[in-house]
């Protein structure tokens, strides 16, 4: 027994120094490579020293953009031994961004997984704060976004070679605390966001490549956005066409159609003259039968007192349910 127990405390001992000496080594080489970059400085490098976490914390640390300098006091940078490939930065409660704006936050932390396997694509990546603030007033309660590589599924486009899901929340944004706004879109109220996506790309994300993947399918249940008193859900499966134009169908329920056409007049997005007709439009197209592309499924139906409004994009052309109503855009210009 004796013997083991001294052989368990060798163990740890190596372990231990082997962890020691290993941060150490990080700081020192973070340290040099900050120096060898004009546009990141640091006052210190240092060890964190704790035993839940391998990492580095760095001190006043500076950010030269194009839109001006960023600035944290601190800045930890870490990764858990139980999971060495996903890297986290924990961020301080008061950072300035460019143009000198302060910005405050709680709980505010990102996170990146790699995955050796696959070229050190990105597996995962997160981000997430709360009781957001910029200059002192309030800019948001909550942001939640998280990606993650997932299998592309019996829907994916040709061109997809990847896919993502990203899952988010944005609760309460105020527009109004980033800049000038249009009145219309402050005078509508705070904005928020929930829900989830499958986005296909031509390939995987990959951390410092030059050119990143294409965009080439996007593929949703339902992502429900808010704006004042404004609510509706989207969904629909879209992707690129063998022109770059849209193709699939895409479904928006909402119990409030002539509000949106209202904001939208109001942003200058439509003549306010036809938001009257627009909106008849709108129910006509939404109590007709339409016939949706192959594959493609209408999502459950909404509750009652809400409108769904059905977009289809087929052979180069845009359908308001069974309505022609233009060329289809283009997916991702």
């Amino acid at each position: 027994m004796r013997r083991l127990i001294l052989l368990v405390l060798v163990v740890a001992a190596a372990l231990a120094a082997a962890w020691l000496g290993g941060e150490t080594w990080l700081a020192r080489e973070a340290t040099r490579r900050i120096a060898d970059d004009p546009q990141i400085q640091a006052a210190t490098v240092t060890p964190l020293r704790r035993i839940d976490r391998i990492g580095l914390h760095l001190a006043d640390l500076k950010f030269v953009t194009e839109a001006g300098p960023a600035t944290l006091p601190a800045l930890d940078l870490w990764a858990a031994p139980t999971a060495p490939t996903t890297f986290h930065a924990s961020l301080p409660p008061a950072l300035t961004l460019p143009g000198d704006r302060a910005l405050a936050l709680t709980g505010g932390g990102m996170s990146l997984r790699v995955s050796p396997g696959n070229g050190m694509a990105i597996g995962a990546a997160g981000a997430k704060a709360s009781a957001v603030t910029l200059d002192g007033a309030p800019l948001a309660e909550g942001v939640d976004v998280t990606a993650t590589l997932t299998p592309m599924g019996g829907h994916a486009p040709k061109a997809a070679r990847a896919s993502y899901r990203v899952a988010g929340t944005l609760t309460q944004l105020v527009p109004a605390a980033l800049g000038p706004v249009p009145p219309a879109l402050a005078e509508a109220g705070r904005i928020g966001i929930d829900g989830a996506a499958q986005l296909y790309l031509t390939g995987a994300l990959k951390p410092g490549e030059e050119t990143p993947p294409r965009l080439v399918g996007v593929n949703s249940d339902g992502v429900t956005l808010q704006v004042g008193a404004h609510h509706a859900r989207i969904s629909g499966h879209v992707t690129a066409d063998a022109e770059g134009r849209a193709a699939g169908a895409a479904f928006v329920d909402t119990p409030d159609p002539r509000g949106w056409l209202d904001l939208a007049a109001a942003l200058g997005a439509i003549p306010a003259q036809v938001v009257p007709l627009a909106t008849t439009a709108l129910r006509t197209a939404s109590g007709a039968e339409v016939t949706l592309p192959a594959g493609i499924a209408a999502p459950p139906p909404p509750p009652e007192g809400t409108l769904r409004i059905t977009l289809i994009f087929r052979d180069g052309r845009s359908f308001l349910g069974p309505m022609p109503i233009g060329p289809a855009p283009l997916f991702a210009p």
